[in-house]
């Protein structure tokens, strides 16, 4: 029978406050294992995102999953439903427009909860995730040298560009993430690996200039586009969810990391 993975809540610091984080460790092993960051979509840490989690740790990873709201009131005030509904709000042609579609009951939250992410910028977000950097390599069973990065829709873009800041990454996996700021892919230490659905246009019909801009700086990129899947394909969850598309994108990330992490750890 397989093991469980040994999970906790932690609480460490950033230099802009605590950060509370899900942690996943496989429960016997080596010491010192590999580590990755697992970086959640902009729903928030999630049940789905520990799954991930535990996931990681069952192949051997240390995986933690930073709060990117931790001491938000704000977000820890809204409803997953209604998160989901601002995002459906977000691809409307008008706020007006998308709105006729929430039931009326819930229009004030679902407003409130567009609003309130139309306001969100990652500069926090990059500075916890310097923190979970910091704390990881702090940790026993993590190898300083081995510590990755993978995140999901804004995740996905924080995990690149948490590179492209110059952060000492073995590696890095966006899932449908938005590019990082081109201008900063030179700053970038380790090879990234990405993952698209063909029916996710904003996303995935800007990925070539990623492509060229990593290129241009001499940097290992390797991405891949999935026929029939949407934004969100990974996710279980969530209605957009596709097996096949998840399955083989999982298993080519676990191929990616396995190889950079371990490759770091022998250094």
């Amino acid at each position: 029978m397989e093991s469980s993975p040994l999970t906790e809540y932690v609480a460490y610091p950033s230099i802009v406050g605590d950060v509370r984080g899900y942690l996943a460790r496989p429960d016997a092993g080596p010491s010192s294992r590999p580590a990755l960051i697992v970086v959640h979509e902009w729903t928030g840490l999630i049940p789905y995102v520990e799954d991930v989690c535990r996931r990681l740790a069952r192949e051997g990873y240390v995986a933690l999953a930073p709060d990117l709201y931790s001491g938000d009131l704000a977000r820890a005030a809204m409803a997953v439903e209604d998160l989901d509904a601002a995002t459906e709000l977000g691809r409307a042609p008008t706020v007006e427009e998308g709105l006729r579609e929430v039931p009326a009951e819930r229009r004030k939250a679902v407003l409130r909860a567009h609003e309130w992410r139309q306001a969100r910028t990652g500069d926090k977000y990059l500075l916890f995730l310097q923190g979970t950097l910091a704390y990881l390599r702090e940790r026993r069973d993590a190898n300083p040298s081995a510590i990755g990065a993978i995140g999901f829709c804004m995740g996905g873009r924080l995990a690149s560009t948490l590179a492209a800041t110059g952060a000492e990454l073995a590696a890095a996996v966006s899932f449908y993430g938005p590019n990082p700021p081109l201008a900063d892919v030179p700053n970038i230490r380790c090879p990234i690996q990405g993952h698209y659905g063909s029916e996710d246009p904003s996303v995935t019909l800007k990925v070539p200039a990623l492509e060229a801009a990593m290129k241009a700086a001499d940097k290992e990129f390797t991405q891949y586009v999935y026929e029939g899947a949407a934004h969100g394909f990974h996710n279980d969850t969530r209605p957009d969810y596709h097996p096949e598309a998840a399955r083989v994108a999982w298993e080519r990330a676990l191929d990616f990391l396995q190889h950079h992490l371990q490759e770091a750890a022998r250094r």
